[in-house]
């Protein structure tokens, strides 16, 4: 009974990954039941040993990919002597990001599937949101909390957008340049907040009235 169970948790993840593959390369539209049960080396007729129908298996697919993704840049937010926003920013505009969605995130990828999906997959997308707008909060050069919230929220949209962009044009160089340029225009960005939180502190501290002796 043991062995029986744990072969049919271990069967349900693999449904589970392969369709997370699936809908970040394929869209969620394109992705069949027969396609995915026969990448888990499972027969169709199985499928409904693990799904009520194929809108549950859709959501936790798109959960999955969204952990997924949450997992990958938090990792590289992790300090390691490299400045960590330069390195999310690098390794999301980066051409093996952009050719490999199925691997890649979910946020970016999903995006107009998931506003046409179900209210609990656009919960799972909404949260995932929150939670890198936060972690980057968490790791611009902003003191204000409103500040930092506006700052992270601009960059997310930008490396989103230049991914989806690089990702759809049929010109190879035009990608590559949204990529870089992108990449260049966001380096920049937050070297100069925190220039400008370096100037503003070093001018509060020109202020200071002397002490007295």
């Amino acid at each position: 009974m043991g062995s029986s169970q744990s072969d049919k948790t271990a069967s349900h993840e693999r449904i589970v990954r392969s369709a997370s593959a699936r809908i970040r390369r394929d869209g969620i539209d394109n992705v069949t039941v027969s396609e995915l049960m026969g990448e888990a080396g499972l027969t169709h007729g199985g499928f409904y040993r693990h799904f009520d129908s194929r809108e549950e298996l859709i959501v936790e697919a798109v959960e999955a990919a969204l952990e997924h993704g949450a997992r990958r840049t938090a990792k590289v937010a992790v300090p390691d002597g490299a400045d960590p926003v330069t390195t999310i920013i690098d390794g999301y505009l980066s051409e093996p990001h952009r050719d490999r969605p199925d691997a890649g995130c979910a946020v970016a990828a999903l995006a107009t599937d998931v506003a046409r999906s179900s209210p609990r997959a656009r919960e799972a997308y909404s949260r995932q949101v929150r939670r890198s707008i936060e972690l980057l909060a968490g790791l611009l050069p902003d003191d204000e909390p409103v500040a930092a919230r506006e700052h992270a929220q601009l960059v997310l949209a930008a490396l989103v957008g230049a991914l989806s962009v690089a990702r759809a044009v049929n010109d190879p160089e035009l990608s590559d340049q949204i990529l870089a340029g992108t990449a260049r225009a966001l380096r920049r960005n937050v070297r100069t907040a925190g220039q400008g939180r370096g100037d503003a502190a070093a001018g509060s501290r020109r202020a200071r009235p002397p002490r007295e002796r």
